[in-house]
């Protein structure tokens, strides 16, 4: 619906560019605490990179990958980075030695996320796959991997783990997994299927989009799954159920990215669009443009009332949440931004020209809001009256979205 363009759009200032990767950068993770930050290449290697000084420094490059790293994630004092040659590792924060090697993907790994004792992985191998996250040399590969999720007929991207309540206890098998403990996946196959952590077995099949899932998430509570897919929508779903609730139709092209911010759900598209979303009702509030209308969304970021997107046209743009408004454009890299990250006053950046840049984020909006939940009069609804509007005759009245 409503959109804002301004007069005068600021150019981003550039503080530092770095070049330690030779090839594209596919990943960009920040540690738990901000202090250190994580990038993986094409050129198989990964970097490790202080962000507590004035200055990014490189602290030490991981190599031992045989084929390009495609994600990262960080867990405690550990890296993990995952690779087209079918394997996980896990690195040593201080040491930068790789301490295990996780192996049992037949083909490249997608996506991995960590999560309480876990470490989750998708793959182009039709599978997913559960490892122990504490797993050392002393570990052998069986003893690592405990859940192998087998069903999807094609590749499968992105994953989510939702933590059920906690029992306090182990479970059967001596693993610390709570009975309603959730896995879902999305896959290629035009499917989401959710899986049973403590059983290994597939609950739900979510199979009404035509085209491949590329992006999912969930709000805080677990109740609600939101897919993101190349068939140009996004569907909503009641978890438990499996039931559809909502279809998101508004993108013109493939959805590439998802993200919730409590009451609000944030999409970015091939179109160049990237558009707010009120939950409860799924309608659109907002529809953040850029000038030209040229170049896919890459990924989107919420922080302190911004919103900000990197795009295949070489750039990354700040937008005001509320009003649309397009404030800032950070222009430098040749070739797409893949990803980014904000940490306090700064903005990362990394691309497929294997640069990292970090550019000045401070200032964007003085009349923005300082908080990540940004909604205006227009944004608030009757959630008694809508809900009803919402859900169908059919659907549980205890599978409405979470408040």
């Amino acid at each position: 619906m409503g959109s804002g363009s301004s007069k005068r759009k600021e150019k981003g200032h550039l503080l530092e560019a770095l070049q330690e990767h030779r090839d594209s950068i596919t990943c960009l993770v920040l540690s738990e605490d901000g202090s250190l930050m994580v990038t993986g290449s094409y050129d198989t290697t990964a970097c490790m990179w202080s962000t507590l000084g004035d200055y990014t420094e490189c602290l030490g490059v991981l190599t031992g990958h045989t084929g390009r790293i495609m994600c990262a994630a960080t867990s405690r004092t550990f890296v993990f980075t995952g690779s087209e040659d079918a394997t996980v590792r896990k690195w040593d924060m201080c040491s930068m030695e790789c301490i295990f090697t996780y192996v049992g993907h037949m083909q490249q790994v997608h996506r991995i996320i960590c999560a309480g004792d876990f470490l989750f992985s998708t793959s182009y191998d039709k599978t997913a796959k559960v490892w122990f996250l504490a797993a050392d040399s002393n570990c052998s590969q069986e003893e690592a991997c405990i859940r192998t999720f087998e069903g999807h007929s094609k590749a499968v991207y992105p994953i989510l783990f939702i933590p059920g309540q906690d029992t306090g206890g182990l479970n059967e098998e001596g693993l610390n997994i709570n009975p309603a403990d959730l896995v879902i996946t999305g896959s290629t196959d035009a499917t989401a299927r959710s899986w049973s952590l403590d059983l290994g077995v597939c609950i739900k099949t979510f199979s009404k989009h035509t085209g491949p899932i590329s992006c999912m998430d969930t709000g805080s509570q677990g109740k609600l799954l939101y897919t993101g897919s190349n068939d140009s929508t996004i569907r909503v779903w009641d978890i438990s159920s499996g039931r559809c609730l909502k279809v998101l139709t508004e993108h013109k092209d493939s959805v590439t990215c998802l993200k919730v911010v409590n009451r609000l759900l944030y999409s970015g598209s091939q179109d160049s669009k990237v558009k707010c979303w009120v939950r409860e009702v799924g309608d659109c509030t907002r529809t953040y443009k850029t000038n030209r209308n040229q170049g896919s969304v890459t990924c989107i970021k919420l922080h302190r009332g911004i919103l900000f997107a990197g795009y295949t046209d070489n750039a990354a743009r700040a937008f005001d949440a509320k009003s649309g408004t397009l404030k800032r454009i950070f222009q430098g890299h040749i070739d797409t931004v893949n990803c980014l990250a904000v940490l306090g006053t700064k903005l990362y950046t990394a691309g497929s020209d294997g640069a990292i840049m970090v550019w000045d984020a401070s200032k964007i909006s003085d009349e923005s809001s300082t908080t990540d939940d940004s909604e205006d009069e227009f944004h608030k609804v009757d959630l008694n009256f809508d809900l009803e509007q919402y859900l169908a005759d059919d659907v549980d009245p205890t599978s409405r979205p979470d408040e």
